[in-house]
C-alpha cells in the first residue's frame, strides 16, 4: 500500500520552537497534528469565502439527523454548567458551539437575543427623544442651536443604523434556527 503522505519541513528559532511545543502540549497534541489542523483550518478558510460558506439570509435547512457523542463525566460536567450559565439545555449549547464552528458566525441564546432587543428599545428611545430636541432646536433657530442640531441628526442617523443592524441580526437568527 502506497503512503500518500508527504513531509513538511518548517525551521523555528529555539524560542519560537519551545512556545509551539508548549502550545501543543497544553492542547493536548502534538506538533505535526497541530501543524495539519491549522493548515486545514487556513485552507477551508480561503474556500469558505467564494461562496460555499451560507448565508445568515439564506433559507435554513430543516431537515434534522440524530448524532451521538461520548464524553466523559467530566466533559459532560462542564457542558451542562456553560450551558445553564448561558441558559440552555447541553443538548442546545453543544448545536450552537457546532453551528458557531461550520458557519464561523455568532450564535445567540435567548439572554443575549434578549439584551440585544432591550439595547434596540433603549436606542429607540434616545432617538425619538433626540428627534423632540432637534424639533425644538429648530423652532428656536439661533445659529448656536443648529450646529447642534446638525450634530444631533447625525447621533440619530448612527442609532437608527445601529438598530436596523441589530435588528437584521436577531432576524437572522432566529429564522436561521426556526423548526417548521
Amino acid at each position: 500500500m502506497k503512503n500518500d503522505k508527504a513531509t513538511l519541513s518548517v525551521r523555528l528559532n529555539g524560542d519560537l520552537k519551545q512556545r509551539w511545543q508548549a502550545f501543543c502540549a497544553r492542547q493536548d497534541t502534538n506538533p505535526s497534528d497541530a501543524l495539519r489542523q491549522i493548515i486545514v483550518r487556513l485552507l477551508n478558510g480561503i474556500s469558505a469565502h467564494d461562496s460555499t460558506k451560507p448565508s445568515a439570509y439564506e433559507q435554513p435547512d430543516t431537515s434534522r439527523r440524530r448524532m451521538e457523542v461520548r464524553l466523559t463525566e467530566t466533559e459532560y460536567a462542564r457542558i451542562e454548567t456553560l450551558a445553564f450559565q448561558q441558559g440552555m439545555s447541553a443538548n442546545r449549547w453543544v448545536i450552537h458551539l457546532i453551528r458557531a464552528n461550520l458557519s464561523g458566525e455568532p450564535q445567540f441564546g435567548m439572554l443575549e437575543l434578549r439584551t440585544l432587543g432591550e439595547s434596540n428599545s433603549r436606542l429607540l428611545a434616545i432617538g425619538r427623544n433626540l428627534n423632540q430636541i432637534a424639533r425644538h432646536m429648530n423652532a428656536v433657530r439661533t445659529l448656536e442651536t443648529v450646529v447642534t442640531a446638525e450634530r444631533i441628526d447625525t447621533l440619530t442617523r448612527h442609532i437608527k443604523t445601529h438598530t436596523a443592524r441589530v435588528a437584521d441580526i436577531m432576524r437572522a437568527n432566529i429564522d436561521r434556527w426556526r423548526l417548521e
